[in-house]
Formats: C-alpha cells, structure tokens, sequence
C-alpha cells in the first residue's frame, strides 16, 4: 500500500512501514512528513526573500556607483577647465561635484553595500540548495520515520548554519 502526501510544490509517494496502523503508515510518520513539508516552505519563503534583498542591494550599489563615477567625471572636467581663463563657476562645480563624490563614497563604504549583497546571495544559494536536496530526498519512495528522523535533524542544522552566517531578514 502507498500514501500520497501532497506538500508545498510536491507529491511524496511513501511505502508502507513496519509496525503500521490500520492506514497502512506508523503514526508519526505523516506527522514527520507534513513537518518537512512545512520547513521546506519556510526554506522557500527566506530563499525567496534573500534574493529580494540580494537584487535591492546590487541595484542600489550599482545606482551608487554610476552617481559617484559621474560626479567623479565632473569634477575631473571642471578641475582641467579652471587652467583655462573661464569664469569661477567652473571652480564651483569643481568643488561641488567633487564634495559631494567624496561624501557618496564614504557612506557608500561605510554602508557596506557589496559585503550585504554577498551575504544575501550567499544565503540564498545556501537555502536553494538545502530546498532542492530535501525535495529530492522526499521524491524517493520508501523512506522509513528513522529516515525522516535523520532528514529533520540534518535541515534544522543545515538551517542553523545558513542563519548563523546571514544577515537577519524579516517576512
């Protein structure tokens, strides 16, 4: 006899057990098996959110750069034209772009744009991961409750690792 259990994006086609009930299944396993459909949700749901953050964040490090490399490219142009006998508006750009271009810089390092960017998608990659290898270890038929014992405590520390190292995020 085989049970369907229908999860988050899958079906888990599961074997009869030893010591079963009159449903064909030991009493904790539906229970264990809705229990690591649940976690793989959650592990989807962070995923998902790391990438949102992973994707903000380059954005903003890319806006960031282009306006700090434009200003930069101003003030080098005015800096070579007050050589020339051109009015002191010219040293006023100079000054302006270049005050500016220096400000973006240092809260631009100060932020740590690139080092939260690694961390998303470092994070992200890490929870694809753990999704796509639970999802296939549920796909196989047969697993038994100390298999799924076995499958809990590996994502609850796989999962324990991957927080430890990210940034927090909130849903």
């Amino acid at each position: 006899m085989t049970t369907e259990l229908m999860g988050p994006d899958l079906t888990v086609h599961c074997g009869t057990l030893g010591g079963t009930t009159s449903g064909g299944t030991t009493p904790n396993y539906n229970g264990k098996i809705e229990m690591v459909n649940n976690i793989l949700e959650d592990v989807k749901k962070r995923k998902t959110v790391h990438y949102r953050q992973f994707g903000k964040f380059k954005k903003v490090n890319t806006i960031t750069k282009s306006v700090i490399n434009s200003l930069n490219a101003i003030s080098v142009c005015s800096m070579v034209l007050t050589f020339t006998p051109v009015n002191s508006a010219v040293m006023l750009v100079a000054i302006a772009a270049t005050s500016v271009s220096g400000i973006t810089s240092a809260i631009h390092s100060s932020i740590d744009i690139e080092g939260k960017i690694h961390s998303h998608n470092t994070s992200y990659l890490q929870y694809t991961d753990l999704y796509r290898d639970v999802s296939a270890r549920l796909l196989r038929n047969g697993m038994s409750t100390h298999d799924l014992d076995l499958l809990l405590s590996e994502m609850n520390a796989r999962i324990g690792l991957i927080e430890d190292s990210s940034l927090p995020i909130s849903f």
